[in-house]
């Protein structure tokens, strides 16, 4: 799966030109946490955030109110935006998994993605990434999920799938942790269907310990 799949396209942008109480609405208007700043080509210049808006303001607290409006309304988003230079950006064909872990090591909640160089083509924030974990686990299919507790040799998985397949059942996701547990590996499978006794028994009588069996919505 790539980054042009789940990334935000319709984007509200502003220039450097931009002011600071404009930026500082659109921001707050929107409901928005990152604030892109292009030029006339839609290449990206910079980004506004949250915390640029909060970070605007002069360090002199001796600073009576009036000046503070008055320094604040001369500002323009060129001088207060967070530069190009210093964004984490991907590509359109940026695969996810690479998308999270640039998000994840480099501590960032927004990528930009840029095609043909600098042109802004969307934003993946850290909503987009939870809504694409939502459903590669398969949290909205009605269903069963199993934790099994598997030996780390190739092709113990494979048995607890050949179980499954007997009672006709799809699997809706499998995920396994890298770290054992008592030197196993947890595989978490979902399965669509919520009568799970059978696959469950099966899978115990040839030696599969199955961890939990919760039933998915809750009930």
């Amino acid at each position: 799966m790539y980054v042009k799949l789940i990334m935000k396209r319709d984007l509200v942008t502003i220039r450097p030109d931009t002011h600071f109480y404009e930026a500082r609405w659109i921001i707050q208007e929107k409901g928005i946490r990152h604030l892109p700043v292009v030029d006339e080509s839609r290449r990206i210049l910079g980004m506004v955030t949250n915390f640029d808006i909060r970070s605007a303001a002069p360090a002199d607290s001796s600073m009576s109110l009036q000046d503070l409006a008055f320094t604040l309304g001369k500002l323009k988003a060129a001088s207060f935006m967070t530069p190009v230079e210093k964004l984490v950006t991907v590509t359109p064909d940026t695969i996810i998994e690479k998308a999270v872990q640039l998000m994840h090591e480099r501590k960032v909640s927004c990528l930009p993605v840029l095609d043909n160089g600098q042109e802004l083509v969307g934003l993946v924030t850290e909503t987009d990434i939870l809504a694409t974990f939502v459903d590669v686990m398969g949290l909205k299919e009605k269903g069963t999920r199993l934790t099994v507790a598997l030996e780390d040799e190739p092709g113990k998985l494979f048995g607890v799938l050949e179980v499954i397949k007997r009672y006709d059942v799809n699997v809706a996701s499998i995920y396994s942790p890298t770290f054992t547990v008592e030197g196993k590996r947890m595989a978490v499978i979902r399965i669509k269907t919520q009568e799970s006794e059978g696959i469950v028994k099966d899978l115990e009588k040839i030696g599969y310990k199955v961890e939990s069996v919760q039933k998915w919505p809750s009930m």
